[in-house]
């Protein structure tokens, strides 16, 4: 994988911290490996946080901005700056694709919904490393 490789580093912060943090005993110790290796990015979760807040509020048209409710993963890549996302979360990819939410460049995602194979799209989104900001 990209990030085990240190071709591209795991952005984390606020909500998403937690919930990784709260996936067990072999996620936390990748994490702090990640982090000794310097392959970890982490956002201050008040900065998630805030930027959050703003998310989940609706447009003009009382529509919600997020598709999806992972507001906070958005967040998180706005702040910043990862435009690769692992989901298999179809909502989370329609909002992580959106060009009002995440451009410039636009957001790309790794799933593994249709085939646990990766395939060489996914190949060749984990050698890019324009996808992440450093």
């Amino acid at each position: 994988m990209a990030v085990d490789h240190g071709q591209v580093p795991l952005v984390v912060g606020g909500r998403h911290r937690e919930e990784l943090m709260r996936s067990g005993e072999s996620m936390r110790r990748w994490l702090t490996q990640l982090q000794l290796a310097g392959r970890l990015t982490s956002v201050e979760s008040e900065l998630v946080g805030q930027r959050t807040n703003k998310l989940t509020q609706t447009t003009e048209q009382g529509t919600p901005l997020c598709e999806s409710n992972d507001e906070h993963i958005i967040a998180l890549a706005q702040i910043s700056g990862a435009r690769l996302l692992f989901t298999n979360d179809n909502a989370l990819t329609s909002d992580f694709k959106a060009k009002r939410l995440i451009d410039a460049p636009r957001g790309k995602v790794y799933s593994t919904s249709q085939s646990s194979e990766v395939q060489r799209s996914h190949r060749d989104l984990l050698r890019r490393t324009d996808l992440c900001r450093r």
